[in-house]
C-alpha cells in the first residue's frame, strides 16, 4: 500500500516537474504566438482572389527548401547553436510581422509579404520546438504538449476579451518568451547523429496516413477560406473567442487523459477520435444550420488540433526509428500546409462560382463533409501502430513494475511494439521490451552469418539506421569510396542488391 502511494506521490511529482518545465511553458507561449499572428490574415484575406491567408499557407514550403539546401550543404546542420539561432531570427521576424499587419501599416504588397514571412517563420520555430521534444520520453512530451495546449487556450481566451488592439502586444510578448524558454530547455542533438531513413515495414498503412491528414487539411482549407473571404475584425474576435473556448475544453480533457492513462496513449489513437468528432461537427453542421457559428468556431479549432495531432505524431515515428524528424518534418508540414493553402483557394474563389449567399454556404458544408468523411474512413481504419516500450522516466514511474532500472534507455534501443503484443500488465509489458533484440544484436547475427568483417558489421548497423554513405564515411573517418567498397562487398556477402533488401533482412530477424 505504502509503495503505491510513494509511486502515486512520485508520478504527481514528476507531473509538476513536466509542467514547470521551460519546454512547456515556452511552447504553450509559442501556440499562441502562432494562433494570433496567423489569425491577424483572415481580415486581410476578405474578397481577394489571392489571399494573404492563402500566401501566407504556402509560404511553409520554404521550409522544406531550406532543409534540403541546409542538408546538401551540412548534414549537422540543426546543432542547438544553429538553433537557437534560426528560432531567434524566425521569431523576431514573425512578430514584426505581426504587429504591422495587425495595426493596417502596410500596403497591399507589403500584406503579402509579412503573411509570407509569418507562415515560413511559425513552421520554422514549430520545426525546432519538435527537435526539442523529440529528447524526451514519449509519456513526456504528450503531458508536456497537452498541458502546453491546455495553458496556451487559456491565454487564447484572456487575450480575445483584453481588446483587438492588445492582442499584438500579447503576441510579441509570447514569441519572444516562447524563444528565452526554447534556449534555456533544447537539448537538441546535431542531425548528423541520427538515422535520416528507415523505410516502414507497413508502407500502405503510412501511405494511408498521410493521404487522410492531407485530405482533412483541405476540408479545413475550404473552410477557412469561406471564413476568410467574409471575414471582418469584429467578426473574427467573436469567431477565435469561441475557438478559444472549445479549445480550453478539449485540452483540458487531453490533458487528464495523458495523467491519467500515462503512456498508454497513441497520437494515432487521438488522431482516429479527432477524425470521428470532426465528421460528427461536420453532420450536425448540415442538419442544424441554426447553429452555424457555433459548428463554425469547433472547425476552425480543429484545424489547430490537427496540427497538434500531427506534431505528436511526426515525434513518435521519429522515436520509433521509422524515419528521422530531421527528413520526415518539413515535408510532412509542408504537404499539410500546402493542402490547407489549396483548401483556402477553394473555398474563396471556386465554391462561389457555384451560387451566393445561403447556397454558397451549403456547397461549402457538404464539399467539406464529403472529405472529412473520406478522410476518416482512412485514419479510423489505419492499422499504423507505433506504441514504445518504456524509456527511463517511463519505466521508472510505470505502476507494477518492480525491479525497473532508473537509468535512461536510448532512443538507439527503442522497439515497436504491436497493439497484441502489449500485455495487460505493465511488469510483464516491461519484460517484452526487455526480450527484444535491438538492431544492433539484429546486425550482429547477420554479419556473424554471413562472415563479415568487423568493419563490414560496423557499416552494416549504419546502413540498416538509415545513413548515407557519405555520413558512414565521416563517422568513421575514411573515405566515401572505402565505404562505397565495403558496401559492395556486404550486398555480394548477403545476396542483395539494394539498401531496402538490407532493411528487410534485418526487420525479418525480429
Amino acid at each position: 500500500m505504502d509503495e503505491a502511494r510513494n509511486k502515486e506521490t512520485k508520478y504527481g511529482q514528476r507531473i509538476a516537474m513536466i509542467c514547470a518545465n521551460p519546454l512547456t511553458i515556452g511552447f504553450s507561449l509559442f501556440l499562441v504566438w502562432q494562433n494570433a499572428s496567423l489569425s491577424f490574415l483572415f481580415p486581410s484575406s476578405s474578397g481577394r482572389v489571392v489571399s494573404p491567408l492563402f500566401v501566407g499557407s504556402l509560404s511553409v514550403a520554404f521550409l522544406l527548401a531550406l532543409c534540403f539546401v541546409s542538408y546538401k550543404r551540412d548534414a549537422g546542420t540543426f546543432t542547438p547553436a544553429w538553433s537557437i539561432g534560426l528560432s531567434f531570427i524566425a521569431t523576431v521576424a514573425g512578430c514584426v510581422a505581426c504587429v504591422l499587419v495587425a495595426q493596417t501599416l502596410l500596403p497591399l504588397w507589403g500584406i503579402y509579404v509579412a503573411a509570407a514571412v509569418l507562415g515560413f517563420s511559425a513552421a520554422t520555430v514549430v520545426f525546432v520546438w519538435a527537435t526539442a521534444f523529440a529528447e524526451r520520453s514519449s509519456s513526456d512530451v504528450l503531458i508536456g504538449v497537452c498541458c502546453a495546449f491546455f495553458v496556451a487556450s487559456v491565454v487564447d481566451y484572456l487575450a480575445m476579451n483584453s481588446g483587438y488592439f492588445t492582442i499584438p502586444v500579447i503576441v510579441v510578448a509570447c514569441g519572444i518568451g516562447s524563444w528565452v524558454c526554447y534556449m534555456l530547455a533544447v537539448r537538441s542533438k546535431p542531425l548528423d547523429e541520427r538515422p535520416l531513413l528507415v523505410r516502414p515495414s507497413n508502407t500502405k498503412e503510412f501511405i494511408k496516413l498521410g493521404i487522410g491528414l492531407a485530405v482533412f487539411a483541405v476540408a479545413l482549407g475550404i473552410v477557412a477560406g469561406t471564413t476568410a473571404d467574409v471575414a471582418t475584425e469584429e467578426s473574427m474576435r467573436d469567431l477565435n473567442e469561441n475557438a478559444a473556448l472549445a479549445s480550453i475544453v478539449v485540452s483540458l480533457v487531453c490533458f487528464v487523459a495523458s495523467v491519467a492513462l500515462r503512456s498508454r496513449i497513441e497520437p494515432t489513437t487521438l488522431v482516429k477520435v479527432f477524425a470521428s468528432c470532426l465528421v460528427v461537427v461536420i453532420l450536425l453542421n448540415i442538419v442544424n444550420l441554426d447553429h452555424a457559428d457555433v459548428w463554425l468556431s469547433l472547425t476552425i479549432f480543429s484545424w489547430t488540433f490537427l496540427r497538434l495531432c500531427v506534431f505528436l505524431l511526426l515525434i513518435n515515428i521519429d522515436r520509433c526509428r521509422i524515419v528521422s524528424l530531421p527528413m520526415l518534418f518539413p515535408a510532412v508540414w509542408t504537404v499539410l500546409w500546402v493542402g490547407y493553402a489549396g483548401g483556402v483557394f477553394t473555398g474563396q474563389n471556386i465554391l462561389p462560382l457555384a451560387g451566393g449567399g445561403t447556397q454558397a454556404m451549403l456547397n461549402s458544408v457538404v464539399l467539406v463533409a464529403v472529405l472529412v468523411v473520406f478522410g476518416a474512413i482512412l485514419l479510423v481504419g489505419n492499422r499504423v501502430t507505433m506504441r514504445m516500450g518504456f524509456s527511463g522516466d517511463d519505466a521508472a514511474l510505470a505502476p507494477g513494475a518492480p525491479g525497473v532500472p532508473n537509468g535512461d534507455v536510448s532512443r538507439e534501443t527503442s522497439v515497436r511494439i504491436s497493439e497484441s503484443d502489449i500485455p495487460d500488465s505493465e511488469a510483464e509489458k516491461w519484460e517484452a521490451v526487455q526480450e527484444r533484440e535491438t538492431l544492433e544484436d539484429r546486425c550482429a547475427r547477420i554479419a556473424a552469418t554471413h562472415q563479415l568483417s568487423a568493419r563490414e558489421a560496423e557499416v552494416l548497423v549504419y546502413l540498416a539506421q538509415g545513413h548515407t554513405r557519405a555520413s558512414i564515411a565521416k563517422k568513421l573517418f575514411v573515405s566515401e569510396n572505402t565505404i562505397r567498397e565495403h558496401v559492395k562487398n556486404i550486398y555480394k556477402k548477403l545476396y542483395i542488391h539494394s539498401r531496402q533488401q538490407l532493411i528487410d533482412m534485418v526487420d525479418a530477424r525480429r
